[in-house]
């Protein structure tokens, strides 16, 4: 295809922009080509869809926006030899300005591109080995903390125990919820426990589980905010203004789990959806670092997820949401599955 690239600046935040002409004969190409699939189309009193003749389609649309779609049409192969030829990684919708149409006229452009950023990454294993040598906190368990979930447990049982016999006797329900207390006798009624002992070092393991947990999460949340602080180079808006919908939409579905409405929840706190987004700002910059850090990382070291487990979650989530976007949950179970083999690499270097 003919067209004359005019210039091909590089501006900031990891975006082109590019200006460029496509000559006329080029657009009268495409003008046929839109004229042939409306003709296709278009369905008029008087005639049979795909026999109106291409004088009155050209007449009912008008010159003008015959051309523009043309232009537009041809602006769209161009770019794509464009994109191909300079080996451009574009993200996102282009941001199209038309400086010239007319019918007969050369088409001129103005493109602005953001392209898949490369950040500089730090010394991510360096980094990895000093924070995984250091001292993990203590997970150990002490009694009071033992005692302080027997006894919400103790409270949440007696309740239950009110409850189910508050319609027939509310004066058994009182007794039950005064007489109530962990025995060896009481602890079978609450799982497969035979002794207070017993009961209490079930306890004391899901607790220990917990703790252990919450410290893993804390030094891998602080290993994370390390590498994204020493890690260089612009995100684009499309990835930042990606993750603001991102967190949106995560907003949205944890109020609605609760039964609340978003918009509710907006009136609650005095603020429109704009404001909390520009509120979100920072977070989602980093959020976009963050992810195309681990990208690169997942490159750099060739981590990859096995086909057969992509498939298999895929799977999974589509036998349970059924109106799910099969291949928006494919990317979804990707990304979350590699960023999870980066940061088990990461976490397992000594």
């Amino acid at each position: 295809m003919k067209y004359t690239l005019k210039e091909k600046k590089v501006l900031p935040k990891s975006e082109v922009l590019l200006e460029l002409e496509i000559p006329p004969e080029e657009v009268a190409k495409h003008r046929s080509h839109v004229l042939e699939h409306l003709k296709k189309d278009t369905e008029l009193p008087g005639f049979r869809k795909g026999f109106v003749p291409e004088k009155i389609i050209r007449e009912r649309i008008g010159e003008m926006a015959l051309w523009e779609e043309a232009s537009t049409d041809a602006l769209g192969e161009a770019l794509a030899e464009i994109f191909k030829l300079e080996k451009l990684d574009v993200i996102g919708r282009p941001r199209v300005e038309a400086v010239k149409l007319a019918p007969d006229n050369p088409a001129e452009f103005k493109v602005t591109l953001s392209l898949y950023p490369e950040l500089s990454l730090p010394e991510y294993q360096k980094i990895a080995k000093t924070e995984n040598a250091k001292k993990p906190e203590s997970a150990e368990i002490t009694d009071k903390e033992i005692d302080t979930v027997i006894t919400e447990i103790t409270k949440q049982h007696t309740s239950a125990t009110g409850r189910r016999h508050a319609g027939a006797d509310s004066g058994l329900a009182e007794t039950d919820a005064k007489d109530f207390s962990i025995t060896d006798e009481t602890v079978k009624a609450l799982g497969s426990f035979e002794t207070v002992a017993d009961f209490r070092a079930k306890v004391k393991e899901g607790l220990l589980s917990h703790k252990e947990e919450k410290n893993r999460e804390k030094r891998r949340a602080t290993l994370l905010d390390k590498l994204t602080e020493k890690s260089a180079g612009d995100i684009p808006d499309v990835l930042v203004e990606s993750e603001l919908s991102r967190m949106e939409s995560e907003m949205r579905a944890q109020i609605e789990r609760m039964g609340a409405s978003f918009d509710d929840y907006l009136k609650e706190i005095k603020k429109d959806a704009v404001t909390l987004r520009k509120e979100w700002g920072k977070d989602a910059e980093r959020r976009a670092r963050l992810q195309l850090m681990l990208f690169q990382i997942a490159r750099a070291e060739k981590l990859t997820v096995p086909e057969a487990e992509i498939e298999a979650e895929v799977k999974h989530i589509l036998e349970h949401y059924k109106n799910a976007n099969s291949e928006n949950a494919r990317s979804y179970v990707e990304t979350l599955m590699t960023n999870q083999r980066v940061l088990e690499f990461l976490e397992n270097l000594k």
